[in-house]
This record gives structure tokens, sequence and C-alpha cells, in this order.
């Protein structure tokens, strides 16, 4: 008798407890939900979120016992926004990359600590950084210590010598002085020749908390020591990587200028590429046809970009950056012709060696320069559903595996944006600007219509209460 009544009480001290630490569900009410999908809203709507997922989304009244109710007062919620291409440790490095080896190493994860939290503030919950490992700051992130996105994370990227990501100073000629070069020591990149070099450098990258893998496999524009045509990476070294990524279940995707290359790495299986400012119908085609994943910069053509950036005075960056111009407004041209593109392109801004203020006038007409060359709806694809897709190429090596990103639905995770208006009518209230550097100043966080910040169940800003 005893033993039953100890055991009851046990259940019941064990069902209080449980309820204690359950998490309080939050109930949105009359809200206009865009799913991250459709080609319109769903009206009057109500959205439950428990935990860090949703669990229900209804275009009936809910009763959800013990409720945090929001109001969203005929507001629009959406999926909080995805940034593809963001260089966290780079972004305000003004000066170029050759002030790496002038700053501390504190300055700069400092500095990048600093982006991540702009971002969020914007409403961008979640991140891909291609490249200058930033796997430090997605761990403080992560473990939430400091407020900012999900990141997904390339950590270095993997290059050859005299490659893309070889940025020695001219007085660092030899070839043991790359390791000596602060971005390597830092882990910003892998200067490496060779099948095995390189296969160690990916498999060691992945150890680092890399979750995809980038190549430098044409050149660019930041860069001194290649040419843009240059055909970077061998063959073996570029299966080398696909490999090391595949046995970790995850993708290669690679910095890439000219169509040519871009169809040898889809050839050996890299699942998605960056830039192709001179992309042809072509190549376009091929990349529908095998599905591969795409991430433009093209806001990048206007010409004020290249003072901004680069000064007045001239460089081998800024000649390079001045011949790729043209081709990159002949890119947006061919997107037009191939419009299936955009059902795999992903947004991203690309923001190096910039001012702070500068980074978010880029940010902002990025957004408008897709919705005005390609229409609203594929922009905010690209920004929420087609990123979190991209995002989930990362398989089993995800780090965050318990819903999909990118989307309102039941199961995916709670990152939501309330927004003062139709985002599917305007882009500009989610910041979107036609002005690029001769726009007003603004802070990271002050976008009007922005009224509410979810990321994983967490509210970082709300203007309701």
């Amino acid at each position: 008798m005893k033993h039953v009544i100890l055991s009851s009480a046990l259940a019941v001290l064990a069902t209080a407890v449980a309820a204690q630490d359950a998490p309080t569900p939050i109930l949105f009410t009359n809200v206009n939900v865009w799913d991250g999908e459709s080609d319109k809203l769903l009206e009057n709507a109500n959205v439950v979120v428990t935990g860090n997922l949703i669990t229900e989304v209804s275009s009936t009244p809910l009763a959800v016992a013990n409720a945090k109710i929001i109001d969203g007062g005929g507001r629009s919620l959406m999926p909080g926004l995805i940034e593809s291409h963001v260089h966290v440790n780079l972004q305000h490095m003004l000066g170029g990359y050759d002030t790496i080896e002038l700053r501390d190493w504190q300055e700069i994860g400092a500095m990048g600590a600093v982006t991540a939290q702009s971002l969020l503030k914007d409403g961008w919950t979640t991140i891909r950084d291609p490249g200058a490992n930033a796997v430090g700051i997605k761990k403080v992130v992560d473990r939430g210590e400091m407020a900012g996105p999900r990141m997904y994370q390339a950590g270095g990227v993997i290059s050859q010598t005299s490659g893309h990501g070889d940025f020695r100073l001219a007085g660092q000629r030899l070839l043991e002085e790359r390791y000596t070069f602060k971005g390597y020591r830092l882990g910003f990149a892998y200067i490496v020749d060779g099948r095995d070099a390189t296969l160690s450098a990916a498999r060691q990258n992945l150890a680092n908390g890399a979750t995809f893998l980038k190549m430098m496999m044409g050149g660019g524009i930041f860069s001194t020591k290649d040419p843009l045509h240059t055909k970077q990476s061998s063959d073996e070294e570029i299966q080398a990587v696909v490999e090391a990524a595949t046995q970790w279940d995850t993708y290669v995707t690679a910095h890439i200028f000219l169509p040519e290359h871009a169809r040898r790495a889809i050839g050996f299986g890299l699942k998605e590429i960056l830039h192709i400012p001179y992309l042809d119908v072509e190549t376009a085609e091929f990349m529908v046809e095998k599905g591969v994943f795409y991430n433009p910069q093209l806001s990048q053509s206007s010409p004020d970009v290249l003072e901004a950036t680069f000064g007045a005075e001239e460089s081998v960056t800024k000649a390079k950056a001045r011949v790729t111009q043209e081709a990159m407004q002949q890119t947006t041209k061919v997107i037009q012709q191939v419009p299936e593109l955009l059902e795999t392109m992903t947004f991203g801004a690309d923001i190096v060696t910039n001012t702070k203020a500068n980074a978010l006038r880029t940010r902002d007409h990025e957004m408008w320069f897709w919705a005005e060359n390609f229409g609203i709806l594929p922009t905010l694809k690209a920004m929420t559903s087609n990123g979190g897709k991209l995002a989930a190429l990362t398989g089993k090596n995800n780090p965050y595996p318990d819903g999909p990103l990118g989307v309102i639905k039941p199961g995916a995770y709670a990152d939501i944006l309330l927004i003062d208006g139709n985002p599917l009518e305007d882009i500009t209230l989610l910041g979107a600007s036609a002005k690029m550097f001769d726009a007003p100043e603004r802070t990271a966080g002050d976008i009007p219509a922005m009224d509410l910040i979810m990321k994983d169940g967490v509210i970082y800003k709300n203007t309701l209460d």
C-alpha cells in the first residue's frame, strides 16, 4: 500500500515538474501569413509557437491553454530573413584584405560580433558565411551568450597557391610564408596544392566546425595574384574536397567568375555556385537542369561601388572591379531570360571591406535591385525558403536539424517577423532602398515596418507591447 501511495506521489510530482518546465506557448492572432513560398497571404490567421518551433498555423480561431497572446493587428507574419553570403569577419575590414595583417585578432572578432548582432536587428535570423572562419562567433551565439543569427559556416576557404584565397602581402613571396600569413593562422583560408594537402585541409576544416566547404576555382576582384581569367584548382584537388564533403554528408560551393569554370565545377559534383558575373544562357540552363543553387551579387554593377569600396586611387583590385561591372549587368539580363534559375537562387550581398554604414546601404540596395529586376516574390523566396533549402543541403552535418528554415508551417523553426504592411507588395518594408551609397545613413534595427523579430522562439524586438 505504501508503495502504491509513493508511486502515485512521484507521478504527481513528475507531472508538476514537467508542467513547470514546459515552455509557455505564444499565440499570434489577427495576422496575415506569408509562408515563404505562396504568392499570397493567408488572411486573418493564427500561429502558435511552442518552444523554438512553430506548432500550428490556422485560418480559424485557436484556443491555446496558458499561451502568451500577441495580437498582430492585421500585420504580415513571415519567416525570418536568410542572408546566404555574409563574411562576418570581413564585412567591416575597411582598407582591403591587406589590413588583416594590421589588425589584432581581438579587433577582428569584435568587428565580427558587431556584424552578427546588426544582422539580427534587421531581421536576418539565419546567415551563411562562405569563408573567413567565424566558427567561434557561431558558438557564442548558439550558446545564447550573444544575440545573433543562426550561422552556417564554411570555415576557411580552400585555395591553391596564387588563388583567390591567397591574400599574402607582396613581401610574403616564399611558399613557407603562407603559414605566417595572419589570415592563414586565423583559419580564414587554407593555401594548399595537390590532392593530399587539399584533402587534409578539407577534413581539418570540417573538424574545426565547418558545416559545408568552399573552394576558390577562379580569379576574383579582391585578390592581386590571380587575373580574372585564371582556372584554379586541379581536377584532383576538386575531387578531394567533394570527397571530404560527401563523407560528412554535406556539400561544396565555389567562388567562380567564368561560365566554363561553373560547368566544370558542376561536373565534379558541386551543389552551388557563387558569383558568375559573366554568366551566359547556356550555363544558366545547365544549372537549371542540374538543380544547382546560385548565389549572385548583382547590385555591385553600380558604378558607385568603385570609389566607395576601393577609394579614389587606382589599384589592381579596382581595375578588376571596373572590368567586371559591365558583365554583371549582362548576368542580370541572362537571369531574366532563364527565369527558372530563380527557383534555386539565394540572396546574398557578399559585403567585404566596407564601412558599417555602407554595409547596410549595400544590403538594402541589393534587395531593391533584386525586386526591381526579378520581382518581389522571387526576391522574398530567395531570402527565405530558397535559403532554407540551401541550408538543408548540409544534411547530417546540419547544425540546426530539428526543422526547416525560411517557412511558416508546423514543425519549422520559430524564426518570425511581423511587418506593418504587405511585403509581397512593397519590398521597402524590409529595408530595401532604391538608393545605394547616396541613401541616408541608418543604424541596424531602425526598419520602421519591422515591429517584431523572433529567432528560435525568442523575441528580440517587439514594438507591440
